[in-house]
């Protein structure tokens, strides 16, 4: 559940002081304690020097010439109809 400040309507972030968790606003810095009830949760922070960055892998379809010739005459043709459909939407 996200809350906001009731001063100034910035969002307020969960931080934990002294094993008690509070509510803080990023603007203005209001303080709200947080009941038990409400279910917030802890994040733990990694340093930047453990990170990593994520590798992208990404798998191509090879497409031997014939397949590449038959889909740019295949867009050729739609895009002849559509110049078409355009001239005669422009006509009438």
């Amino acid at each position: 559940m996200v809350e906001f400040c009731p001063k100034c309507g910035g969002l307020l972030i969960p931080y934990l002081k002294d094993n008690i968790k509070y509510l803080k606003c990023t603007r203005c810095n209001y303080i709200k304690k947080i009941s038990e009830k409400s279910g917030y949760e802890g994040v733990i922070k990694i340093k930047r020097k453990e990170r990593k960055a994520p590798k992208v892998v990404e798998k191509t379809k090879k497409i031997d010439k014939e397949q590449m010739e038959k889909e740019k005459e295949l867009l050729q043709e739609y895009y002849e109809v559509f110049l078409e459909t355009m001239e005669q939407m422009e006509e009438s």
